[in-house]
């Protein structure tokens, strides 16, 4: 059966499909660095439906960004237009984006939703209105949103989850699979075992960090005096009175772990345990707010109960391989708060069951560099894995790569005078570039010091990503930018590990150069130490794993934002000596020919 989408298979995308094939029908894994450009989507969803029409098994392609979830059902079109496949897609996105205001602790599936009296019968059934909205789409291949759209009277969550037990291909978030409580309800809806499904997991340079999320989670002293405020409100007075004791104890937490010099300590479960026992047990009261958060839910959106309840849930929770922590921070207005922390250190929790279990996994990304450390912190089984490169498929030539020796952000050496040398680089280089320009920095203070000195050396319009800015503005300023693709007199400035640095496309004309100043480390705070410190017992790479590693892959991000086609052409300027060095130089992806260059601007003139 040959279902690829396209009259022709793309250089290096046949190589893909083969090493998809053998890993479905050895029932083994698949860890790939495949660049943009060599077309990942059709390369693995076409080999996995292949064997699942033909075995009954049914494929899973998770994704964390919503672009892609187009991309992946866009493809099943093609399939099913070229060769009248009959191939069955679903694609689901999470509750809150298609039931908005209708998401409390009993969601869609309440009687208070004002769809459920339309999607279900009392005894719990499907009504015919249901029924048909899912015969009439399940031929159509539609997006989630497309669902939500034509979904005015009916659940839409609901029926993309009745429409999944008849799907050849489901398109789904991260924590459709990886999250353990939402993973059973997806199987179970569906009628499937992990055995029965062929798991494809893209952008897999984000899986580890995802998944850790999932079992993390975090309170603030705000949030406990807006959950106090809301029992109040609802008339739960003497739960008030106990919020109102653990803001104290929380407090009091506070000033004795972290007094007026510390920004961070550790905390050990105990601590809030004992606090929360000195005045009411423990596990009721985390029932007695979920009580409350239900009955806030039915007459609004959230419920600060209701996060109060879900963080002493997690506090509970183990403590291998977790690290627990106060903190004094400040939000992104700039007022200091205090945060308690709860988070996971181990993506295994997450990852290893679906990956092993599953009938066979493919893991892809243009960044997946180098492959070993994705086996170990995924926890693939190594013996039924295979690990595999990609170049990339656009020309060679159409791409320069020039890193500056004599730079560094290195925190010592990052004084006033080395903030004018990265300013007078970025001016002068930044002359010599046909086009507009992305300079992608590790950090927002820093690159609001260069933005600084950089408007007083240089006439181009400067656009800026914004730390408080919401989903709305960041995109605003990134059409505002692309506008002015023909004028080539603007540059975007960005942080690496930021909204601009990564799963943004810039495509043709509109960045013809790239710059990443500097590395961008993770801050190197406490739980980053605890995080090096859990990788160096379990691989003996906790360095590398929980710090270096990561921070290489941020960069490339950013730097990929710069070629997106065979026809593009580009610059990219790593703009930190540590781009020398071997030990960081190896987790660059193979194809990558950095030249060392003290003047970059010769360098540029000559190549456009």
């Amino acid at each position: 059966m040959n279902l690829f989408p396209f009259p022709e298979v793309r250089e290096k995308q046949d190589r893909l499909i083969e090493k998809v094939e053998e890993a479905v029908e050895d029932k083994g894994s698949l860890v790939a660095h495949a660049p943009t450009g060599l077309g990942k989507t059709a390369g693995s969803i076409t080999p996995a439906l292949e064997y699942a029409k033909q075995n009954d098994k049914t494929v899973f392609f998770v994704t964390p960004r919503h672009s892609q979830h187009q991309i992946a059902v866009e493809t099943v079109r093609k399939i099913n237009e070229r060769h009248n496949a009959g191939i069955n897609s679903v694609d689901i996105i999470g509750k809150s984006h298609l039931c908005e205001g209708e998401t409390g602790i009993r969601g869609s599936e309440g009687p208070d939703c004002p769809r459920h009296d339309n999607t279900f019968t009392d005894s719990r059934e499907l009504t015919d209105k249901a029924k048909q909205r899912i015969a009439q789409f399940s031929n159509e291949d539609l997006t989630a949103e497309q669902v939500k759209k034509r979904c005015k009277d009916v659940c839409p969550y609901q029926i993309l989850m009745y429409m999944v037990s008849s799907a050849d291909l489901v398109v789904a978030d991260y924590f459709h699979i990886f999250h353990p409580g939402v993973r059973d309800i997806v199987l179970e809806k569906s009628g499937l075992e992990l055995e029965d499904i062929i798991l494809i997991v893209d952008e897999a340079h984000n899986l580890p960090s995802r998944t850790r999320s999932l079992f993390s989670s975090s309170i603030t002293v705000p949030t406990l005096r807006k959950a106090k405020t809301e029992a109040e409100t609802f008339g739960y007075y003497q739960e008030e009175r106990y919020i109102e004791q653990l803001q104290r104890k929380v407090n009091k937490i506070a000033r004795d772990k972290l007094g007026q010099t510390s920004h961070e300590e550790k905390l050990e479960k105990k601590e809030l345990k004992e606090a929360v026992n000195s005045f009411h047990d423990y596990e009721d009261f985390v029932v007695d707010l979920e009580n409350i958060a239900e009955e806030v839910e039915e007459e609004q959106e959230r419920s600060y109960c209701a996060n109060l309840a879900e963080f002493l849930d997690f506090w509970n929770g183990g403590d291998e391989g977790f690290v627990r922590c106060i903190k004094r921070t400040r939000t992104s207005g700039g007022n200091r708060e205090i945060r308690i922390n709860y988070s996971c250190l181990d993506p295994q929790f997450s990852t290893k069951e679906p990956l092993n279990q599953s009938h066979a996994s493919v893991l892809m990304s243009g960044t997946l560099t180098p492959q070993s450390m994705y086996v170990d912190l995924t926890g693939l089984d190594r013996e039924k894995t295979e690990e595999i490169a990609f170049g990339s498929p656009f020309p060679e030539e159409n791409e320069l790569n020039l890193v500056i020796p004599t730079l560094t952000t290195k925190y010592e050496k990052r004084d006033k005078s080395m903030r004018q040398k990265y300013a007078w680089y970025l001016a002068k280089s930044l002359e010599e570039v046909e086009g507009n320009c992305g300079v992608f920095f590790p950090s927002y203070a820093f690159m609001h010091q260069i933005k600084e000195l950089l408007e007083q050396k240089t006439d181009r319009k400067i656009f800026t990503e914004d730390r408080a800015m919401n989903k709305e503005e960041k995109q605003e300023v990134l059409n505002d930018f692309a506008s002015r693709k023909d004028q080539k007199d603007s540059v975007l400035l960005g942080v690496a590990a930021g909204s601009f640095g990564e799963g943004v496309d810039y495509p043709g004309e509109v960045m013809k150069a790239v710059f990443v100043v500097g590395l961008p480390l993770q801050k190197p705070d406490l739980e980053t130490k605890e995080l090096i410190d859990y990788y160096d017992s379990l691989f003996g790479k906790g360095w590398d794993y929980g710090y270096s590693y990561p921070a290489m892959n941020r960069a490339i991000q950013a730097a990929g934002r710069c070629i997106r086609s065979k026809t593009d052409r580009g610059v990219v300027v790593y703009m930190d000596e540590r781009y020398d060095w071997s030990n960081y130089r190896k987790v660059l992806p193979p194809d990558k020919r950095l030249r060392s260059t003290r003047a970059p601007w010769k360098e540029i003139k000559e190549f456009f």
